[in-house]
């Protein structure tokens, strides 16, 4: 009896089996390059000691302290939980632009490069108020 019970229970744990990996069950993020920054604006940037941005060749990040938050991770983050995202790019020798957009939510940003050292988010959400938005590299 003993040896039916270990057979039926061996062959129970092979029922769900099989010899293929489920290539779902990968946690990977999509490897989508979502950012294409020009190389006159990589780099990090900073506005009078505080707000302080960083591009690389494939990401931008807003840098707060000593946290760094890196937009293509939560993109990356949002497409592996099916969020439907991209990022259209404007480049030029003087103009990045680009929307992020995640789901239902957007968030654009325009820069203009002033010199190699200095450039201007254009569309600062405050600018209205407190004026141009100028950044200078790190």
């Amino acid at each position: 009896m003993k040896k039916l019970l270990f057979t039926v229970f061996t062959a129970l744990s092979f029922i769900g089996c099989s010899n293929q990996d489920d290539d779902n069950t990968q946690n990977n993020p999509v490897a989508t390059q979502y950012f294409h920054p020009p190389t006159w604006i990589q780099g990090k940037w900073q506005k009078d000691g505080t707000a302080l941005y960083k591009f690389t060749n494939d990401d931008f990040y807003t840098i707060s302290g000593s946290i760094e938050t890196s937009y293509k991770s939560i993109l990356q983050q949002g497409a592996s939980l099916g969020v439907s995202s991209s990022v259209p790019e404007t480049i030029s020798e003087t103009v990045y632009e680009f929307t992020i957009k995640s789901g239902s939510t957007n968030a654009e940003y325009k820069f203009k490069k002033i010199n190699s050292t200095k450039i201007e988010w254009v569309n600062y959400p405050y600018a209205s108020t407190v004026g141009a938005f100028y950044l200078i590299k790190q």
